[in-house]
């Protein structure tokens, strides 16, 4: 997305590119992600990787993680979620719909504030603070951008802080919420080594039948459903190693990190600014629809704040996983967003063409 600032440029070598750039980048991320486990830091698995990753990139050094890696790192996430589920799990989802229906609210009040402060306190034009505020579907976002007049460079760098103003906030906010340090249970009985290796066959399977039906987190979707129908039936009744958790969810903070390679840090630096008081304010509204939820279901504030989270599908899920929440109630909110949002854009970006046009001819 355009060019560096001379900190990050003529640093062309193997090491920076290729496959060799990819373990240089992987290393960097466990490092960070081992760092932060250690230090015990909420969720630092991913927010490690995730920081350390961005700041390899600031210095034109990471490499963007490359498609095999991102399907080992959603099937190894997807596996671990689906693991955690047990037939008693299934019995909460008779809650689902009600507290699915607010999200839905919540999603339209994160749109319509993020694209407020922007609008109005940024002055960006209006097809640039829209798109900016939608809590997902990035991809789609900026394939429509140029042809409604929007700025796909500023709306990608609000779109990516917000990932990961969530992976490094929301962690904290949970935690000072609780009084409590939250982190996944590492002494759990694990699925023996030949039930590990046939749900590993059936989540890659499954996930890549999802893919090639074009669905959206198909293969972390299809992994975890596999894995959850394995040991929500009761068929296995351990969970995956603690370890191989914590290596899919670096590697999910990695890739995270890693979308900053060849990133315009020029521009980043000029957008801060706004970029914060847009993601800002609809993580405000976020808190606010969370508690009430949280207050009025039952349901414990921690899972349902991830749940309402406005962004970062994949980063989510693994998030709940890593601070031991029901993944779930995460993941059913987060793919019920992502339906939601890819239902209703086309006829969002419909109605921004009409207001434009209407705009222009008067």
């Amino acid at each position: 997305m355009g060019g560096k600032p001379d900190l990050s440029v003529g640093v062309a070598s193997p090491w920076t590119s290729g496959w060799r750039g990819q373990v240089l980048t992987m290393a960097i991320a466990f490092l960070g992600g081992l760092g932060f486990l250690n230090l015990g830091v909420p969720g630092g698995a991913m927010s490690g990787s995730v920081l350390s990753v961005a700041v390899l990139s600031y210095f034109g050094w990471a490499t963007p993680i490359g498609y095999f890696l991102r399907l080992t790192a959603m099937t190894i996430t997807g596996m671990s979620i689906g693991s955690a589920i047990d037939p008693g799990t299934l019995n909460n989802i008779a809650t689902y719909p009600v507290s699915i229906s607010i999200m839905a609210v919540c999603v339209v009040a994160v749109t319509a504030s993020s694209m407020a402060v922007s609008a109005l306190i940024s002055r960006w034009p209006a097809p640039t603070a829209l798109l900016a505020a939608v809590p997902g579907s990035m991809a789609y976002i900026l394939s429509v951008s140029l042809s409604l007049g929007a700025d796909p460079p500023r709306v990608a760098i609000v779109q990516m802080i917000r990932v990961i103003f969530l992976v490094v906030l929301l962690p904290i906010i949970i935690v000072l919420e609780s009084d409590a340090h939250l982190a996944p249970v590492g002494d759990l009985v694990n699925d023996p080594l030949w039930m590990l290796a046939g749900t590993a066959v059936s989540s890659v399977a499954l996930g890549l039948l999802f893919l090639r039906m074009r669905m959206g987190g198909g293969m972390i979707f299809g992994s975890m459903i596999a894995s959850g129908l394995i040991h929500g039936t009761g068929f296995a009744t351990g969970r995956v190693p603690f370890e191989l958790m914590m290596v899919g969810q670096i590697m999910i903070g990695a890739w995270a990190g890693s979308r900053f390679a060849d990133f315009d840090w020029a521009l980043f630096g000029r957008t801060l600014v706004a970029s914060t008081l847009a993601n800002g304010a609809g993580i405000l509204v976020t808190l606010v629809f969370a508690t009430a939820a949280s207050t009025w279901l039952g349901m414990p504030f921690g899972a349902t704040l991830i749940a309402y989270a406005p962004g970062g599908l994949e980063a989510m899920i693994v998030l709940a996983l890593g601070l031991g929440m029901d993944p779930l109630f995460v993941s059913a909110h987060h793919f019920s967003r992502y339906f939601l949002i890819n239902l209703s854009l086309p006829f969002l970006i419909q109605w921004l063409v009409k207001r434009e046009a209407g705009r222009k001819a008067g």
